[in-house]
């Protein structure tokens, strides 16, 4: 199965920048390269921070650039994201018995779990530490039960644990929930991989040994910086991840889609610039 992971498209209306880059000309390049490299794929799962104030419009322009993609497109919200907005310009999108946006995707080679770390109602739409009360953790603990010994895959915007950058570390899951969380994983040796958005930087590791992987967002980057306080964005490239399942290991592919630079052949021949 081959999965294109998409994270932190940070769209602002139509005509706007933001950070000095043109965001939606970021995720319109993104999914022109997926068409002509990945147009095989089984899904495109997208992480979070679709729109970067959560306005309508921004959700609109989303939607009209997700269209040229031929894969189903599943997209989760993040702390910059307001749900009812996004809920509207995306109704087929699937919610839980309590509103939130949530669901899961069998497949044949296991079960994809999407999860709403986002705070409630109005609320939301704001850069804030991620929350999964509410009910969140009952439905995560059946969805897992249901699964049995089926390999499960989860996807989410705010990471459950620190990765020692001071800023992001502040507005990760909140520490009550995170802990709940990660009580619901516990003992449950299928959790094969978990996938989420929020820091805008590639990292790969593992937490209680459940592997995990996070990637740069469409839109601008964090600055890697294990002191400051405050978060610091650069236009470092923007990529996106081409994950690989299959019943032996999970692949993950990062894809510079805005590279131009010169390609060589072994022997030493330029081949283009």
């Amino acid at each position: 199965m081959k999965i294109i992971h998409l994270t932190d498209t940070h769209l602002v209306p139509p005509g706007r920048v933001l950070y000095g880059l043109d965001t939606a000309a970021r995720l319109a390049a993104a999914i022109n390269h997926i068409q002509q490299q990945h147009a095989d794929a089984d899904a495109c799962i997208i992480t979070g921070d679709l729109a970067h104030r959560g306005e309508e419009e921004a959700y609109v322009q989303l939607r009209e650039l997700l269209q040229p993609l031929s894969m189903p497109v599943l997209p989760l919200i993040g702390n910059h994201d307001h749900r009812e907005r996004f809920c509207a310009a995306f109704p087929q999108v699937p919610r839980d018995a309590n509103g939130f946006v949530q669901w899961v995707r069998d497949c044949d080679d296991g079960r994809l779990v999407l999860l709403d770390t986002v705070m409630r109602g109005d609320e939301a739409g704001h850069p804030a530490a991620g929350y999964f009360g509410g009910g969140r953790v009952e439905w995560l603990r059946e969805r897992l039960d249901e699964a049995g010994d089926r390999p499960v895959y989860l996807f989410m915007h705010h990471p459950p644990f620190g990765v020692r950058v001071r800023s992001f570390d502040d507005i990760n899951l909140a520490a009550p929930d995170a802990i709940a969380f990660s009580e619901v994983l516990r003992g449950r040796s299928n959790i094969r991989h978990l996938f989420f958005g929020h820091i805008h930087r590639t990292i790969f590791g593992s937490w209680r040994g459940i592997p995990f992987s996070t990637l740069p967002a469409t839109a601008h980057q964090s600055m890697l910086d294990f002191v400051a306080l405050d978060d610091y964005f650069t236009h470092e490239p923007p990529a996106y991840g081409v994950v690989l399942l299959d019943d032996e290991q999970v692949t993950v592919h990062t894809e510079n889609y805005l590279h131009r630079g010169p390609v060589y052949h072994p022997d030493g021949r330029c081949l283009s610039y």
